[in-house]
């Protein structure tokens, strides 16, 4: 499951309290709930009931459905009892932050409910003048308290209002060390909406630069883009993103970014309702991840147990053993034993304890009525005051017990790794990581070399034709296999010099993607040239379809292996935090970066069994490194498969196995 939102953005909050003050002002509070998630407020709305569910720190919107299961806090106590049946009389967001206010009138008194939409936020109800009178959790912040009796005071604001002027914004700007950290963090959006407002301005290309790099025209357009965008949030739209059947986020604003680049299905519906069923499938999410937080609890008591059992049968078997020696001792020397035994017992009542080791003990303990003998390097002790039959009877009655405690303690044991293996299987760890963000060079093939080189290839003939147009410059390196069918091919080469192993990284991309895979070559030759030798102009009289250009001048060529490596490969983004990506190479290159890789050559497996396979080996393989299980990279797989493969090697790889802060 994706889900990028956990809680509403300053945006969201902006277009709800815009869109829906005017339906909650005058409804009056006619009950109060406490759900796991959230508060339920059931309202009375000009005659129509609505219900309204407030989770300080994550949401505010009205429900279309009610939970199965409703209880009562302290909390929940304190509205029933001191805001049950009051009118609410106003509704409003204060500040360009993540508050909503409103106050619910009854007989003339006003109380007041900051409802704060930001980590660690709190409900707090205060009288007219602001004073605390009681909250949803009561605490000490680094700069503020919320306790009863102190006036209310906000978290430090965060970010610059859209509606300051424009010279503030662009200020803000220019405070920042990149183009989308800079609308992060100094106008205090999400990354997502920040890559969105890139997007419109068309500088989402740029967003790495610095915002001093940036023309003032384009930094005044972003900040014409986020004032469009403010205006669109508020027409009552919701859109929701949508993918793998599942919601990953929800906007007022029409997603461009998720429908033009990530390419993802987009449902408009109200914006309330967009709220409220992106809320919806987050609840059982967190209620899925509960599940598997008391799985792992009783995984880990139960295998506790184990490990105790395991401990008590083996000290069961070290005395069953012990009391079997002990008898092998006497039985092999019984007339001996009895020998002593009686000697014992004579001289005992003749002339005393201290003249026992005539008999042959080793030693006597007079107190417990002891005598100790040494019986095949081992030294065992008798009772003088029983007989030796009754001690023998006594060691086999103890060997019989033993062995059925061993017995049923074993069945115990079998029964609690049955348990275990009950709770394993039910238990399955799944990461239901969030989207990846989507670069403009993933529409076509693409690898990074390893020393940081993109390299993009064509998918179809198509995109051969806008590859080379649009992206190959003179002093980039354009690569091509040596048979009809392959894909132009493009080192990105910047201002670096790339190294030969460079080269040949990209050449792998050149070989495999081309009809060789399919015709099953082992080998490929594959041609280098720059840029310039490239072009699009055919010879005088000829023509040149889509796809194909000409090349001048001597090409440089390299005999390329038909082996690709597929891995799954982490990132660490400033803005979208962890996620991995499907990620394909030369050998040498996914080994490096992958946290699991297989390795490829042409071959006869079905597709659908090779997507299979390989996403298996690369899932388990990234657990061993990890110990997180990947999912849903199964489409991912299939799309980077040149053809039917072999699968020649399959491990772990050297690539991060977490992102550091």
């Amino acid at each position: 499951m994706f889900l990028i939102k956990k809680s509403m953005d300053i945006i969201d909050v902006y277009a709800w309290v815009t869109l829906y003050k005017e339906v909650l002002n005058n409804c009056i509070i006619d009950n109060a709930y406490r759900s796991k998630h959230y508060w339920l407020l059931k309202l009375k709305c000009r005659g129509e009931s609505k219900l309204l569910k407030i989770e300080p720190s994550q949401r505010i919107h009205f429900s279309q459905s009610e939970p199965s299961s409703k209880s009562i806090d302290k909390f929940t106590s304190y509205l029933r009892a001191h805001v049950r049946d009051r009118r609410i009389s106003s509704v409003s967001q204060p500040w360009w932050e993540r508050i909503v206010v409103f106050e619910s009138v009854k007989r003339g008194d006003a109380l007041r409910h900051y409802i704060e939409i930001l980590p660690r936020g709190v409900w707090v109800i205060t009288n007219s003048e602001n004073k605390i009178l009681y909250a949803s959790r009561f605490e000490e912040f680094k700069d503020r308290a919320v306790k009863v009796g102190l006036q209310y005071t906000p978290p430090p604001l965060r970010g610059v209002s859209p509606l300051a002027n424009c010279e503030e914004l662009l200020k803000a700007l220019l405070a920042g060390k990149d183009l989308v950290r800079s609308v992060v963090s100094e106008w205090g959006l999400p990354g997502y909406i920040a890559e969105e407002l890139l997007l419109r301005a068309g500088l989402y290309r740029d967003k790495n630069k610095r915002p001093s790099e940036v023309g003032r025209s384009d930094l005044e357009r972003l900040v014409e883009e986020y004032r469009e965008l403010l205006a669109e949030s508020i027409q009552g739209r919701g859109y929701l993103v949508r993918y793998e059947n599942t919601y990953e986020l929800y906007s007022a604003f029409k997603p461009r970014l998720f429908e033009e680049v990530y390419e993802r299905e987009i449902i408009l519906t109200d914006f309330n309702n967009a709220i409220d069923a992106y809320f919806t499938e987050l609840e059982v999410y967190m209620d899925l991840e509960e599940k598997k937080r008391q799985l792992e609890e009783a995984l880990r008591a139960q295998k506790k147990r184990v490990e105790e059992q395991l401990k008590n049968i083996k000290e069961l078997r070290r005395e069953y053993e012990e009391v079997i020696e002990t008898l092998r001792a006497i039985y092999e020397n019984y007339n001996y034993v009895y020998d002593v035994f009686e000697c014992v017992l004579r001289v005992k009542n003749t002339r005393g304890w201290g003249a026992l080791s005539e008999c042959g003990a080793l030693r006597a303990d007079q107190r417990k009525g002891l005598i100790c003998l040494s019986l095949l390097s081992k030294e065992i002790c008798f009772n003088i005051r029983k007989s030796l039959e009754e001690q023998v009877i006594e060691l086999e009655r103890r060997r019989g017990e033993l062995s059925e405690k061993i017995k049923r303690a074993e069945e115990v044991l079998a029964d609690m790794e049955k348990s275990v293996f009950k709770i394993e299987e039910e238990f399955k760890v799944k990461v239901y990581s969030k989207p990846a963000p989507k670069f403009w060079f993933e529409k076509y093939r693409w690898t990074i070399t390893r020393n940081g080189f993109l390299v993009i290839a064509g998918r179809d003939a198509s995109q051969n034709e806008v590859i080379v147009k649009k992206y190959l410059s003179n002093n980039d390196i354009f690569l091509h296999a040596d048979i009809h069918g392959a894909p132009a091919t493009v080192l990105v080469k910047g201002s670096r010099e790339p190294s030969v192993e460079d080269i040949s990284d990209a050449a792998v991309i050149a070989a495999c993607y081309s009809r060789a895979w399919k015709v099953g070559f082992s080998y490929i030759d594959v041609y280098w040239v720059w840029g310039n030798q490239v072009s699009k102009a055919p010879p005088p009289g000829e023509y040149l379809s889509k796809g194909a250009f000409m090349v001048y001048g001597e090409r440089h060529y390299l005999k390329v292996p038909l082996v690709l490596g597929i891995g799954l490969r982490l990132y660490c983004d400033q803005v979208y935090g962890e996620y991995i990506k499907v990620f394909v190479g030369s050998p040498q290159v996914v080994k490096q970066l992958s946290l699991s890789y297989v390795l490829i050559t042409p071959g006869d497996m079905n597709l659908d069994d090779a997507k299979t396979e390989i996403t298996r080996r690369l899932v388990e393989s990234a657990y061993q490194k990890t110990g997180v299980i990947y999912t849903s990279i199964e489409e991912s797989v299939k799309n980077v498969i040149p053809g039917s493969p072999r699968i020649v090697e399959s491990g772990i790889g050297e690539g991060l196995s977490k992102c550091e802060d």
